[in-house]
């Protein structure tokens, strides 16, 4: 993965599925939108939304994601939502661009 996050390095990746690993468990986190955040030409800002299942952890924390085409690195993800269909995750991205 890239040591900077862009839209496209998800945005490319909407509804593949990405491996969260909490503990000694993993489970499958779908990519299900990339929104833009009101990015300038000076700061790039964007939210990410991912799926998982209802059994996935609803706390929010660094955990260790995975894509067989992105590898793995370490994302923060805050659950935003669960019901019936699973629980949703946010990641949140701001950087400034020099």
């Amino acid at each position: 993965m890239p040591d900077e996050f862009t839209m496209e390095t998800f945005s490319d990746r909407v509804n593949t599925t990405f491996q969260m690993h909490y503990g000694s468990q993993t489970a499958p986190l779908e990519v299900v939108s990339v929104t833009d955040l009101g990015s300038t030409p000076r700061q790039i800002q964007f939210s990410v939304i991912f799926r998982a299942p209802v059994t996935a952890p609803i706390h929010q924390g660094i955990y260790r994601v995975d894509h067989d085409s992105a590898g793995p690195f370490d994302l923060f993800l805050v659950p935003i939502a669960r019901d019936a269909d699973g629980v949703q995750y946010q990641a949140v991205f701001n950087r400034f661009i020099e």
